[in-house]
């Protein structure tokens, strides 16, 4: 079956030859509210998010390699699986997802994994990585209400963020350990790797402040 040409938002004012980023997440709200807070005329980010309950890191990729075999990407467009590590990388599950890491670098997916989980990124806009650090998503989450009162993984962050959270989170993760080596109840995050391609593109612009 033949691809078609991929979508872009030209409502929102994105150019023609604007880049694609698909970032296929395990979350079903959290890291789709996350972009929706950033609007840029050059880079189209579109979040494949979680249904059904189809939230293993090997669902995450297939959402990937659906969309891939789908639409027709440029060059300059990117996949993105952006995976926890609170459950997966324990026990069983651990051998399951070093295969589908492999499986993204033989397809040329990215990688944005985070230890725990998502919320350990959005809790760096505010703060450095909680001491001593928590394993589970669970105390992550409670841990991001004490600076985020009100949080949830289905609304989002209820206040808005500003640029300098953004670019202070992106330091704070930097000086974590790496994320890809799979330790557990170490707070690590790869998503200042995703955000460094949107500052790449100079696509690191907030939409207009939500009352």
């Amino acid at each position: 079956m033949p691809r078609i040409p991929r979508k872009l938002d030209r409502e929102d004012g994105i150019v023609r030859d604007a880049s694609l980023i698909v970032i296929a997440s395990e979350d079903t709200y959290a890291v789709e509210h996350y972009f929706q807070r950033f609007r840029t005329t050059r880079v189209q980010v579109r979040v494949l998010p979680t249904e059904d309950g189809r939230s293993s890191p090997a669902a995450v990729v297939q959402r990937l390699d659906e969309y891939s075999d789908n639409f027709q990407l440029s060059d300059t467009d990117e996949l993105w699986a952006c995976i926890d590590l609170d459950h997966w990388a324990r026990g069983g599950h651990l051998p399951n997802l070093s295969e589908v890491m492999s499986l993204c670098r033989q397809k040329g997916y990215r990688l944005a994994i985070s230890s725990p989980c998502f919320e350990l990124w959005i809790y760096l806009h505010f703060s450095i990585a909680p001491t001593p650090p928590v394993s589970s998503c669970h105390d992550m989450t409670a841990l991001l209400r004490a600076v985020v009162p009100g949080y949830t993984k289905k609304d989002g962050p209820p206040i808005p963020l500003a640029l300098n959270h953004v670019m202070a989170a992106i330091a704070r993760a930097q000086d974590l350990p790496d994320a890809m080596q799979l330790e557990h109840g170490v707070p690590a995050t790869g998503m200042h790797v995703l955000m460094a391609s949107l500052e790449v593109r100079q696509a690191l612009r907030l939409r207009e402040a939500r009352s």
